[in-house]
């Protein structure tokens, strides 16, 4: 870094002119970072600037930083399933400040569906799902660039109103049955009348010496080779 602020002439300052800033935090009750630590070593590498916020994060706080640091893109992440509910209140708290820097989701349990149908309605500006830290620079330039920027957003927008639609018309199909008539359906077994087949053994068998020739054939060395 010494070396490319050097070479970029930003004086005294010690930064470098970055292509951008991104704000990132783990949401409040989660500790999981290890995501999010890779997002921002991999922004930063793209000449990003990064402000980490760091795990457990409250709601309160990222707005307050959001407002202060007036980032161009916010990125939560969460690995626990609560963490789901505390993004969607989160993209509401974002709306109630009146904001609308775009809003990155990122997180195991996170998914495009889950953000399209639970978290992006709770928003007015952009909200995309990121799958994994790999995905982060192309996303975050899509968004900063203001020639790639507008057809970005309308393609995850159009991407996003049909999965809100085929996710709808799944609920829809779903027809649910009585308790009654659940058990109705349970398994029915005639013990009496079944013909049960006795075992050549029972208990331990063991086998001595046995050719390693036969048995080479059905060792997947792939496992072998990941645990040596």
């Amino acid at each position: 870094q010494p070396y490319l602020i050097k070479e970029q002439g930003s004086g005294d300052s010690g930064k470098l002119n970055n292509s951008g800033k991104v704000l990132l935090a783990t949401v409040k009750g989660d500790v999981h970072d290890i995501g999010k630590n890779i997002v921002g070593v991999v922004l930063a590498c793209n000449n990003y600037e990064v402000i980490d916020l760091g795990v457990m994060v409250p709601t309160e706080k990222i707005i307050s930083e959001a407002i202060a640091c007036k980032p161009d893109i916010v990125g939560l992440s969460g690995l626990i399933t609560p963490s789901l509910e505390i993004m969607a209140d989160a993209a509401k708290e974002f709306r109630k400040n009146n904001l609308d820097i775009p809003i990155l989701i990122g997180g195991a349990t996170t998914s495009k569906v889950h953000t399209a149908v639970k978290i992006a309605p709770n928003y007015g500006g952009p909200v995309i799902h990121v799958k994994d830290a790999s995905k982060s620079v192309g996303v975050v330039g899509q968004l900063l660039s203001p020639a790639k920027k507008a057809q970005f957003l309308s393609g995850v927008k159009s991407e996003y109103e049909s999965l809100v639609e085929a996710y709808a018309g799944a609920r829809e199909k779903v027809q649910y049955i009585s308790l009654s008539q659940a058990r109705e359906n349970s398994l029915k077994t005639d013990w009496g009348n079944e013909i049960i087949k006795e075992p050549l053994f029972t208990g331990i068998k063991v086998f001595h010496d046995f050719p390693v020739d036969e048995i080479r054939e059905y060792i997947s060395w792939m496992f072998y080779f990941i645990v040596w």
